[in-house]
């Protein structure tokens, strides 16, 4: 494994612990902090990328194979991470500006979305396990509420004995330290897809991303190197623990994966990125602002959209409106997300 870069950490935010970082100015649309090693970029509209998501490559849901159940396991619980203060303009460049305006009641691109942020939490026998660990302090002041929501549901950090990865974008990775630059879970351990993991470590890695997503491989690098200490890899159709099946969906990063939660008669697929809103499942062919490899990005899309109503899944997603649970179906034009009450 490649040492990670020394890390940088700017004076002037006063706090107990030496590594506390610095605010950097304020960023359109919203107030937008560096990670760990970070330096403050100023952003242009590709720049505006530091607010969220990457993205990459495409390919297929697993299925058909046998799976262990997950013993004594719930239902997951959707805990609220605030939200991503973006514009619609941003997260869909290139939608037709009338189909913006029957959606938003506006073709302003610079009109606000709010896109929440929704971590799903399950127990396990005597594990509780996150998927994903949210944006942390370091990202926006919209977002990073996990840590109060898992309080609010009576889950302490030291509590959390596993964290699963869809991909390492700041608003699932980046959570994983607090204020402080401490591992927020401190008993945990951490799974992630090996494909995703050597991607942002590599040393061509600010290389191979967009102008303006320097940040995002910064804040990566310094987070990655401690998770892997207490790191386990995945790849495509392991299972990282009982009765939870990876399904590698490039297309939003170079490694991100979903996952297929085989609980009983009724599986839940857990989809982290390849839908961000509603929209992405009426219209799966709009560019989503994000998307590194868009037409990928797309495929896997409509891959999803066509297993999840074949197969009847219930879906977990990290963007859609809170819940965050759903199914997908079909109608007469098209398909629709549609809220689980």
């Amino acid at each position: 494994m490649t040492a990670p870069p020394a890390r940088i950490f700017p004076p002037g935010r006063a706090g107990p612990n030496p590594r506390r970082q610095a605010p950097v100015p304020v960023l359109h649309p919203n107030d937008f902090r560096p990670g760990p090693s970070a330096a403050g970029l100023r952003l242009g509209r590709r720049g505006f990328l530091q607010l969220v998501g990457l993205a990459a490559a495409v390919g297929p849901i697993l299925a058909g194979r046998a799976h262990a159940q997950a013993a004594g396991a719930a239902a997951p619980r959707m805990m609220d991470d605030g939200s991503l203060a973006l514009t619609t303009g941003f997260v869909f460049p290139d939608a037709p500006p009338d189909a913006l305006a029957a959606a938003f009641d506006s073709a302003d691109p610079n009109l606000p979305l709010a896109v929440p942020c929704t971590v799903p939490v399950l127990r396990l026998g005597d594990r509780t396990i996150l998927f994903d660990a949210g944006s942390g302090p370091m990202f926006m002041d919209s977002a990073g509420r996990l840590a109060a929501s898992l309080e609010a549901a009576g889950i302490s950090p030291a509590d959390v004995t596993d964290v699963v990865f869809t991909h390492f974008h700041p608003d699932h990775l980046w959570g994983v330290t607090d204020d402080f630059d401490e591992l927020t879970f401190p008993e945990a351990q951490y799974h992630m897809a090996q494909a995703e993991f050597d991607f942002w470590m590599a040393e061509d890695a600010v290389s191979n991303v967009d102008a303006g997503m320097e940040t995002f491989v910064a804040g990566a690098r310094s987070r990655l190197p401690r998770l892997a200490e207490r790191g386990r890899f995945f790849k495509d159709g392991d299972e990282p623990l009982p009765g939870i099946e990876v399904a590698a969906t490039p297309g939003h990063s170079p490694g991100h994966c979903s996952f297929l939660l085989h609980l009983g008669g009724d599986p839940l697929l857990i989809t982290g990125d390849v839908f961000s809103h509603p929209l992405t499942i009426a219209h799966p062919q709009w560019r989503w602002g994000t998307d590194q490899d868009h037409d990928a990005a797309a495929a896997q899309r409509h891959r999803m959209i066509d297993r999840a109503i074949s197969e009847k899944l219930r879906l977990a997603v990290f963007h859609m409106p809170a819940p965050g649970l759903g199914r997908i179906e079909r109608g007469a034009e098209g398909a629709r997300w549609v809220v689980e009450p």
